[in-house]
């Protein structure tokens, strides 16, 4: 061997050190539901510096990010974003879809090969049709890697969690205790386990949740010349019979997320080697049978400002640990406009609540007095209407002539801005940004209805228990996001990008390979430093 070879092999090993080393040891994703940039600029004054404050505001703040997708659920959101293409590729088109076969409801990653832990559900990520982040960092390391997420919901969880991570955990609010799925190799994490068993989990439960301080001083005082308090006990029934209670729309659903998150950091060792781990973290600051979207009442602002004490202490411990630079920080909101339905009214301006049983019941007794007395719809959700294409075929119906129909039918409800043939849809050359467009990036060709309908601007779909099925049908509409550490420079812009360039960006930083989907362009001045 030349006498060369040994030092130039040297030299290759120290540089390739230092590479992996320059890298974020720790990714850790944070989405708040319902959280808007407006909010924490209202609020930024009262924010404390190491939380909301650090994260906004010493790194990267990304404040033209626009959807290229239908609002449709936070798990649609969080997909996209981590996996940096659109439903059309990755199939998570929301957190709820109708099953063809069976006509009912169920959750986007139902799969019954694999069974609940500590939970009914019967979930796996087999519907997630693309990598992400999670699962690049995870097949990059050959599983030398860690990752773990934790949060509110099944369906938002596994978005995030991708299909190779270690383990997910998400809220019971009916049972009160932590969840997860057989699906990943490690199972439940046993701080989840232990939390449910030691009475951890049960303390959080027994908390009374009252305004931090003296009512005056929030916001909604502006409003209000006697502005009241207000007390909620975490137990308490959603309206209705419903069994569900109000637990994830409390700070102490955030308090558990933080509790199980440092636990999981601290306990796995996350970011302490030079393979990359990820800690993908779900919060909220949704109140009690929330009606309005803007910080104007009491118990939002009280939500943000204790979320802001948990997430400055989970800051502090994280690069109190591994260090500010080794760790990226990504915090994100979901799709949601900046004001209700409910607020727009107060306002005068056309508004309301689509609920679609109304209509597709008239639907039904229509198409029944045009074709006949039968079941010619098999089911709706989330504006995707669904026909009983066997029948229509057996009795020789011509099914365009049907679809026509019923987009002339549909278009004279309240509410409803188009409609549309899916089929018709997709050889329709459109903008990037039109509603066109924005239909067929968020349909997978599994799970799309035969007619599609949009709501117009200011009308919110709702379930029959009042859930929102999305947030948003502005035609553009944004979502905030901001990254912090990983010795990010302290930029804010307002050029425009893309929900789907997030992944590519973050897998760059990370220096591990695109999502196998992705769609989406790396942000180079925010990687051309690192």
């Amino acid at each position: 061997m030349s006498p060369r070879k040994p030092i130039l092999m040297l030299i290759c090993i120290l540089i390739s050190t230092i590479l992996m080393f320059s890298q974020p040891r720790l990714v850790v994703g944070i989405m708040v539901d319902g959280l808007q940039q407006s909010h924490i600029e209202q609020l930024n004054d009262r924010f404390s510096s190491g939380g909301f404050r650090k994260l906004t505001s010493s790194g990267i703040a990304l404040n033209n990010i626009a959807c290229n997708i239908n609002s449709s659920g936070n798990a649609c959101d969080i997909a996209t974003i981590t996996s940096g293409t659109v439903p059309y590729y990755h199939g998570v088109i929301s957190n709820f879809v109708l099953n063809k076969s069976t006509g009912k409801i169920e959750s986007i990653f139902q799969d019954q090969a694999f069974s609940g832990i500590e939970s009914h559900l019967k979930l796996s990520a087999k519907n997630f049709k693309a990598t992400n982040i999670v699962d690049e960092i995870m097949m990059a390391n050959q599983a030398k890697s860690k990752s773990f997420a934790i949060g509110l919901n099944a369906e938002d969880v596994i978005a995030f969690a991708g299909h190779a991570a270690n383990g997910v955990v998400w809220m019971d609010d009916v049972m009160m205790k932590w969840s997860s799925t057989a699906y990943y190799s490690n199972g439940m994490p046993w701080q989840a386990l232990d939390m449910n068993e030691n009475g951890a989990f049960q303390r959080y439960i027994d908390r009374t949740w009252e305004p931090m301080y003296q009512a005056s001083t929030y916001l909604a005082a502006l409003n209000e010349k006697n502005p009241k308090s207000f007390e909620y006990k975490n137990t308490t029934k959603k309206r209705g019979s419903q069994p569900v209670t109000i637990l994830k729309n409390t700070p102490s659903a955030n308090s558990l997320v933080a509790e199980m998150a440092l636990r999981v950091f601290q306990e796995h060792e996350l970011g302490v080697d030079r393979f990359p781990d990820a800690l993908m973290l779900q919060f909220t600051v949704r109140t009690p049978n929330e009606k309005k979207f803007s910080l104007f009442s009491m118990e939002k602002e009280d939500m943000y400002l204790r979320l802001d004490g948990e997430l400055q202490f989970l800051i502090q411990k994280i690069e109190n640990r591994i260090g500010a630079d080794k760790v990226l920080f990504v915090l994100f909101g979901n799709q949601t406009d900046t004001y209700s339905p409910e607020e727009l009214k107060e306002n005068n301006f056309y508004a309301g609540y689509f609920n679609a049983n109304r209509s597709i019941a008239l639907l039904s007794s229509y198409l029944m007095a045009i074709y006949g007395h039968e079941k010619w719809i098999t089911g709706y959700y989330g504006k995707n209407i669904y026909l009983n294409r066997n029948l229509i075929e057996e009795k020789g119906i011509d099914f365009t002539k049907m679809q026509e129909n019923i987009i002339d039918f549909m278009l004279e409800f309240e509410g409803v801005q188009s409609v549309y043939n899916f089929k018709d849809l997709m050889n329709i050359a459109s903008d990037s940004n039109s509603e066109m467009s924005k239909i067929r990036n968020s349909s997978y060709k599994n799970l799309v209805g035969d007619v599609i309908i949009t709501l117009m601007p200011g009308w919110l779909e709702v379930d029959d228990n009042d859930n929102p099925i999305g947030e948003a049908n502005a035609l553009i509409s944004n979502i905030p996001i901001w990254m912090y550490g990983a010795k990010l420079p302290q930029i804010k812009t307002n050029k425009q990008y893309y929900i789907t360039d997030i992944a590519p960006t973050i897998s760059r930083l990370l220096n591990i390979p695109f999502p196998n989907a992705n769609i989406g362009k790396v942000i180079e001045e925010l990687t051309i430093d690192n």
